[in-house]
């Protein structure tokens, strides 16, 4: 039987549109930051997920290649800001840990615990007992953060005990390295004339306090709260009567409101990163609690010299 060319063409164009159909229909549109489905851990690891950065470089360096960290906190994104999908709460339920702070930086986490310790999830509220006046930002003090990277520890054993002496050597390792960090922010602080710093909102409280600083801050617990005119009308009274040099800015938030007052007091500018989440470049260029940590240590020797 001979088929002409109109049919010919028309079955070669409805081939065309079944394979395009095909090749739709089994793609799945991946929201940016998302985790469309829970990775699946290598074998002989545990699964383990937190809800923020400094949870997860702490955990990621004691659990080292013994467990799968996942962080749910999307690159570039701050902890302020986050609300988990409901794909990735269901993911939570996949995992054999989950690591949160509590408080105000993550509160999703805290409703649902309880569910998760039923579905025999091992959950970690980190922060438990060491926050003062619902301030979460502890993990800035490499005193308060030892005391994290211990209670990480202990969960990691009470998961996989099999690796007891493994998570004990990498914590102890986490240990030297906060002790060391404490010791430089001593050293190079102590003796240093200014003690003010202004911060673009209060994630400092914990470190100020720690190494004998004043933190004077434009906003407060979260980068949202911003003052009015009035309160930004004292702030320049107030660094112009001090003769502040500096005001401090954060990577993931607006500098707007640090430029505006540099800008009316005749100061610069530098960053203080609170270190609540990594920028795409931070993590591009392999950053993590300690060199950003530096780097802070840096620019407050510069503002207080």
């Amino acid at each position: 039987m001979k088929w002409g060319r109109g049919f010919r063409l028309m079955v070669l164009v409805l081939l065309v549109f079944s394979i395009a159909w095909l090749a739709f229909g089994c793609t799945t549109t991946k929201i940016p930051g998302e985790q469309a489905l829970a990775p699946q851990a290598k074998p002989g690891t545990i699964k383990i997920y937190t809800s923020f950065y400094p949870l997860y470089d702490f955990t990621k360096k004691i659990a080292g290649d013994k467990a799968e960290v996942i962080n749910m906190q999307p690159v570039g994104v701050e902890p302020h800001d986050f609300e988990p999908s409901p794909q990735q709460v269901a993911n939570l339920y996949t995992g054999r840990v989950f690591i949160f702070l509590g408080g105000m930086i993550d509160p999703w986490a805290g409703k649902i615990q309880d569910q998760l310790k039923k579905d025999g999830i091992i959950t970690l509220e980190a922060g438990q007992g060491l926050m003062v006046n619902n301030d979460p930002h502890i993990w800035l003090d490499p005193v308060l953060a030892t005391e994290i990277a211990r209670r990480i520890c202990t969960t990691l054993v009470t998961a996989d005990g099999g690796n007891k002496g493994y998570y004990e050597q990498n914590l102890h390792d986490l240990e030297q390295k906060l002790a060391d960090l404490d010791g430089q922010y001593r050293q190079t602080l102590t003796g240093l004339p200014r003690k003010e710093i202004v911060t673009s909102h209060e994630a400092f409280t914990y470190l100020a306090k720690r190494y004998g600083l004043e933190q004077i801050t434009i906003s407060g617990l979260s980068p949202q709260e911003e003052p009015s005119p009035q309160q930004m009308a004292r702030l320049v009274t107030l660094c112009r009567s001090r003769s502040i040099k500096y005001i401090f800015f954060e990577s993931m938030a607006s500098p707007k409101l640090a430029e505006t007052l540099a800008r009316e007091t005749g100061a610069g500018t530098l960053v203080l990163n609170p270190i609540e989440g990594l920028t795409p470049e931070e993590v591009k260029a392999g950053e993590d609690y300690f060199t950003i940590m530096a780097r802070n240590l840096a620019n407050l020797k510069k503002a207080l010299e």
